[in-house]
């Protein structure tokens, strides 16, 4: 009895600490955008004119309006390819499913830095034009994997009998898919958008290299700007951004609910 209860207080104990540590950074940033001085911790005071100096920076409007573009973008074609891509290894039973499937996931496990690098060396060696098609090819690159992974692993319990039987009364290949399967799939599918766009949203390593001064994104506008300043309108943004993506992941759960890729139908 002791050690069970030891081995609980342990466990609460451990997941505390593990969450401390991931949330002590956010709130301490948040903490630090209400100081009217520097950006230091503990604040010396209370003041909202840095959230306020955001609407007086219109690199930073403009970079954000870019960044929110090319986060859309990325979402539809990254999450339009995925899906396709996921329906189609999940039915492909053939000797290169394995090779096929590791090469569209290995952005997951290859680091993002040298990904961007590669991209912007065959870029450069094939004399394509540096514009926002290129960033966006880019980032649809280093973000399919995370579709595909979701919507295979709704497909796993996926009943195929569904399909058929719309095929059985007259349904083409095409209304199968576009009026069974993908209506089916969109506790995966929603959720894939979201996190696509809040990947390609805050994606750096990626637009470091390809993104040109006519296509600055907001994480690039705000790695210059700490370059050479150090307020706390930094902060300030970056509070707006965690806000921000509250209330996605509200969005998400209110969807289709955050738990909905785990069920299996029985």
């Amino acid at each position: 009895m002791q050690k069970t209860l030891l081995g609980t207080s342990l466990w609460y104990a451990g997941t505390i600490l593990f969450f401390a540590f991931l949330l002590a950074p956010l709130v301490v940033l948040v903490a630090v955008s209400f100081n009217p001085t520097a950006m230091v911790f503990p604040p010396q005071g209370f003041t909202l004119k840095w959230y306020g100096t955001i609407l007086d920076k219109p690199d930073f409007l403009y970079a954000a309006w870019a960044s929110t573009i090319l986060g859309i973008i990325t979402a539809v074609v990254s999450t339009g390819l995925g899906v396709l891509a996921a329906i189609g290894l999940q039915r492909y039973n053939g000797l290169l499913k394995g090779a096929v499937s590791s090469l569209l996931m290995s952005p997951l496990f290859i680091p993002a830095v040298i990904v961007a690098l590669a991209l912007f060396q065959l870029i450069f060696m094939m004399g394509i034009v540096n514009n926002v098609w290129t960033l966006v090819a880019a980032h649809v690159v280093v973000t399919i994997p995370y579709p595909i992974r979701n919507v295979m692993a709704q497909m796993e319990g996926f009943d195929v009998r569904l399909e058929e039987a719309a095929l059985t009364v007259g349904a083409t290949p095409r209304q199968a898919l576009w009026r069974v399967t993908l209506p089916l799939l969109k506790a995966s599918i929603i959720p894939s958008l979201i996190i696509v766009f809040v990947l390609s949203w805050n994606n750096y390593t990626v637009s470091v290299f390809l993104a040109n001064k006519d296509w600055t994104t907001l994480p690039l506008q705000l790695r210059a700007y700490l370059q050479y300043e150090y307020e706390p309108f930094v902060a300030a943004m970056s509070t707006i951004l965690i806000l921000l993506s509250i209330v996605l992941l509200v969005i998400v759960d209110r969807t289709v609910g955050l738990g909905s890729v785990r069920k299996r139908p029985s």
